[in-house]
């Protein structure tokens, strides 16, 4: 169990930069497209990880100057999930076409900001994890996923979703957070509780995050179309 452990625990930082790399390989197909900030998203969610490494564990790199805070890094895991969240559900938006879906979309977005502005009052968020803002916005990005997965219910457009980048997108998304939205829960819990959490736990986090990125991988891997501007 070691040798797994060790395995999951090195694999998705090489896997973020594999999928970045690919993101500029394939980014003539999709330059034009509302898809085209995508190597920026993959660039700040490497960048993101290894910041959040320097903070964790060297001292010299604390975005908070109290010591019993040194540590932590939740200030900028909570910035990224503003903008990773935001951008989604621009991208959903925009390739949705059915208006009361757009409009369910933009409400969804809206809630999720106030959530947000609510969790900032219960939650310093410089210093802790916005449990419920996450939770809200990975459930409203879940809904943009299905949206426009059941695009795609048809035999007859089954077959044509390997060249399409943004169905493997939602199919990674939706993969991703149907499982650590649970996950977040589990540990916000324990640390009410001030419990451990069980270790495997961080084990599905892990195999989670590969499994959605091999989806990403697979869709630029994939795509010959550009898609629409």
């Amino acid at each position: 169990m070691e040798n797994v452990d060790y395995f999951l625990k090195n694999s998705y930082i090489p896997i973020y930069g594999v999928t970045l790399l690919l993101s500029l390989y394939k980014y003539p197909k999709y330059f034009d497209s509302r898809l085209k900030y995508l190597p920026i998203i993959f660039f700040y969610t490497l960048l993101n990880e290894f910041l959040g490494y320097l903070i964790n564990n060297y001292e010299e790199f604390s975005l908070i100057s109290a010591d019993a805070y040194h540590s932590y890094n939740w200030l900028i895991y909570n910035i990224y999930m503003l903008i990773f969240y935001l951008y989604f559900y621009y991208i959903f938006r925009f390739y949705i076409e059915d208006l009361k879906q757009k409009r369910n979309i933009l409400y969804g977005a809206i809630f999720f900001l106030a959530v947000c502005m609510t969790n900032a009052f219960i939650d310093d968020f410089s210093k802790l994890p916005q449990v419920y803002s996450y939770i809200t916005g990975g459930l409203v990005l879940i809904y943009c996923s299905v949206l426009y997965l059941k695009k795609f219910h048809t035999i007859d457009k089954i077959f044509t979703t390997k060249e399409n980048l943004l169905f493997w997108l939602s199919t990674g998304l939706l993969v991703f957070y149907s499982g650590y939205l649970p996950i977040k829960a589990i540990r916000y819990v324990h640390t009410i509780h001030e419990t451990p959490t069980p270790p495997i736990v961080k084990r599905i986090q892990f195999i989670l995050i590969i499994v959605s990125y091999l989806c990403f991988i697979i869709g630029f891997l994939r795509m010959k179309r550009r898609l629409p501007k």
